[in-house]
């Protein structure tokens, strides 16, 4: 087990693609311990044989079909027109659109692209400063892979074996809540730095862009009812809302031309891939670190420490966030489900509540330094430095691990929803 994590960790050092690393360290394991090499082929085929996994591409298209209908700029619109008028406005905005975006495109690379090229430049130009501008962005993208539709969601789910109906429910109100903590943190900054409201509200701009956003509102609702009657499966509800963006960019709004077709399938088909190819490579990994009784040694080495349930998340809290600053977060979770997963039952641990943690405290890490993906998406596309945007970012880095503690410690902001309508 010790070759396969040190196989891994230098390949990540020395700068080799996750996927790759995954499957170079998990062909080493398997040669060294004289396993055919046949085996690690046909685990990697087996990692992508689910039908769960149908759900990803779908829900990466309908999001893609959803920003080419330019639904994205009908939501900063609604977002201007909601809270716009307060101190700071500018950047509530921000935080508010990332909300309605999460709704739409489950993705916070995609939510943190769009929303830097939309929001930073006018930020900076209404007298923000700029590391604020791309910090607030990156931190608020967050949300995405926590309001449903998450592909994070669905992979837990798969990989656990927990209704991903229920994950998208629970992801409901510890994403509002999240996004409630960063207005309180941005309301703060906004009146010590004396940022000056926007626009007066107005109703009518509410109304209007309100009519104008509705059908981009009505994805998530239509997600959420769906699996709350039982009508849709988690694939069935990705297909359905695939359909839905298509009708909605084609025919309603008529922004999607039929010529736009093969450039946005050849997008999602992208996208898909450097999901799916993480998730294959990662099979053969987590098979090596199960035959090298890693769950048991984690069981034991835990347990050895405490056998509280409070405790114990203080600790897998810990670790996923050390963790999350240098991995993938599709790969952390394909490897360290099976691993926890006897530590999980043993203390009773419910996997619903687990799962929105762990997405939680992933996400947070790709917001941190070295791997921080929204990190560098951001200040590439602002030409922002790594330097100003660090220290920009620490307000809402440490709001954001106050917020993980408070949905750790109180359950019930993940179990009420899926409780109420079991």
């Amino acid at each position: 087990m010790l070759l396969t994590l040190g196989a891994l960790a230098v390949l990540l050092m020395i700068g080799v693609p996750t996927a790759y690393a995954l499957a170079g360290s998990a062909l080493l394991a398997i040669w060294w311990d004289g396993i055919p090499l046949t085996v690690a082929a046909q685990r990697i085929a087996a990692g992508v044989q689910s039908f769960p996994l149908l759900a990803i591409p779908l829900f990466i298209l309908a999001g893609t079909l959803m920003n080419a209908s330019g639904i994205s700029e009908r939501l900063f619109d609604l977002t201007r027109a909601l809270v716009g008028h307060i101190r700071g406005g500018l950047a509530q905005v921000n935080v508010l659109a990332n909300v309605f975006m999460a709704g739409v495109s489950g993705s916070s690379l995609a939510d943190a692209a769009a929303t830097t090229r939309v929001f930073v430049p006018q930020m900076v130009k209404n007298g923000y400063d700029k590391a604020f501008s791309v910090a607030l962005t990156a931190a608020a993208a967050t949300l995405a892979p926590i309001i449903p539709p998450s592909i994070l969601l669905v992979v837990y789910g798969w990989q656990a074996n927990v209704s991903i109906g229920s994950l998208f429910i629970a992801g409901i109100l510890p994403g509002l809540f999240i996004a409630a903590c960063l207005f309180g943190v941005v309301a703060v900054i906004a009146r010590v730095k004396g940022y000056a409201r926007g626009e007066p509200f107005s109703g009518a701009r509410l109304r209007t862009s309100f009519r104008q956003a509705i059908w981009a509102l009505l994805m998530p609702v239509i997600i959420v009812v769906g699996f709350r009657l039982g009508v849709f499966t988690a694939t069935e509800v990705a297909a359905v809302a695939a359909g839905y963006a298509f009708i909605v960019g084609v025919f309603v709004y008529g922004t999607v031309r039929f010529a736009d077709l093969p450039s946005i399938l050849a997008q999602t088909a992208r996208d898909t891939a450097s999901i799916l190819i993480i998730v294959a490579t990662s099979a053969p990994f987590a098979w090596v670190l199960s035959i090298n009784q890693a769950p048991q040694q984690l069981l034991q080495l835990i347990t050895g420490i405490s056998e509280n349930p409070w405790a114990v998340l203080l600790m897998l809290n810990v670790l996923l966030l050390f963790i999350g600053m240098f991995m993938e977060t599709i790969a952390v979770i394909i490897i360290l489900i099976p691993v926890l997963m006897p530590l999980l039952t043993t203390l009773q641990i419910d996997l619903v509540h687990f799962g929105i943690l762990m997405i939680v405290n992933l996400v947070i890490g790709q917001i941190t330094p070295p791997l921080g993906v929204l990190m560098y998406v951001t200040c590439a596309i602002s030409r922002t430095s790594l330097g100003r945007f660090l220290v920009a970012v620490m307000p809402f880095l440490g709001v954001l691990i106050v917020a993980l503690l408070v949905i750790t410690y109180v359950p019930a902001i993940s179990l009420l929803l899926p409780g109420l309508i079991r």
